[in-house]
């Protein structure tokens, strides 16, 4: 790209690389238009993190008979890009879910629309509005499944088709509680993972997602008045057991039915999904490389139609 001096540019892209010596400072960035820009820094003191995607406010400057882009500040794309332009950022700059991020927010949405009660629809919106920017493009692990953009989302939206095909089967289990503890269920990761290619933060690491969603869903019952309410202390056991036993860092085991669905659908969709993508890269009639979270077995990919 060719850029000219004293102009001003806005550059939407991910930081791929940042480049720090004894007598240089720069960074490159990957665009929309797939191509690789290189961005000097007077002095690097601004919290930018290799791999997010930020618009780069920048100056072009001539130097040895070359016009080069001088880094001025950051914005968030966030608060600036529609649904629309998210989704065409994140397809080009990064690996995301299978299904599109305008399709995961309006399902995601519907089963919100779905929970009648009103203390468990207002804790759960609330919590949800908070975070949604974040919920659409963060990663569900940083490893072994749905690690990638968008990963949380598209996990939490599986697991309510499946909550919901249980719910025709078993017409005993609340449908309310069950809605809002898959989609609260995993929502403080945003908090506990830094992003992808990133790591868990200091209170992820001390704490954890389940007791962290907890004392969030327990903050905004109380600013409703509701903290004394079953439906909290309920939606609050589902939150802190979906791992479902104490060795896999639940610290109460599920004593609810709704709790215990959340621990098999959360099991489920984790290795179900990662058995898929690892099939998909293997040829009929083999078996597949070892799958962690499926105890290291090998499956064989098989040739009937």
């Amino acid at each position: 790209m060719n850029f000219i001096a004293n102009e001003k540019y806005d550059i939407l892209g991910k930081i791929e690389n940042i480049n720090q010596g004894q007598h240089f400072l720069n960074m490159t960035i990957l665009t929309l238009e797939k191509k690789l820009i290189n961005i000097k820094f007077d002095t690097f003191t601004h919290n930018l993190e290799l791999g997010k995607m930020y618009i780069f406010e920048c100056l072009g400057y001539e130097k040895e008979d070359e016009v080069l882009l001088k880094f001025v500040k950051t914005r968030d794309p966030f608060t600036e890009l529609n649904d629309e332009q998210m989704e065409e950022a994140l397809n080009v700059l990064y690996k995301y879910a299978p299904v599109s991020m305008r399709t995961i927010k309006t399902q995601i949405e519907k089963y919100l629309n779905k929970i009648d009660s009103k203390i468990l629809k207002d804790i759960t919106a609330d919590i949800y509005e908070e975070n949604k920017e974040k919920f659409y493009v963060h990663p569900a692990a940083t490893k072994f499944h749905h690690a990638y953009i968008g990963g949380l989302s598209y996990h939490t939206l599986t697991m309510l088709k499946i909550a919901e095909s249980f719910l025709n089967i078993y017409p005993y289990l609340n449908k309310d509680l069950l809605f809002a503890g898959t989609i609260l269920h995993d929502m403080s990761k945003i908090n506990e993972i830094s992003g992808v290619d990133g790591d868990y933060t200091t209170e992820g690491l001390l704490l954890g997602h389940l007791v962290m969603q907890t004392v969030d869903i327990d903050r905004v019952a109380r600013k409703f008045g509701y903290e004394d309410t079953e439906e909290v202390l309920l939606l609050k056991h589902m939150v802190i057991s979906h791992h479902g036993l104490l060795n896999f860092g639940s610290p109460k085991k599920p004593q609810i039915g709704e709790a215990l669905l959340l621990w098999f659908i959360d099991t489920m969709d984790s290795k179900f999904t990662v058995l898929g993508e690892v099939l998909e890269q293997t040829p009929e009639g083999e078996f597949t490389t070892s799958i962690s979270v499926l105890d290291k077995m090998r499956f064989y990919k098989p040739k009937t139609k």
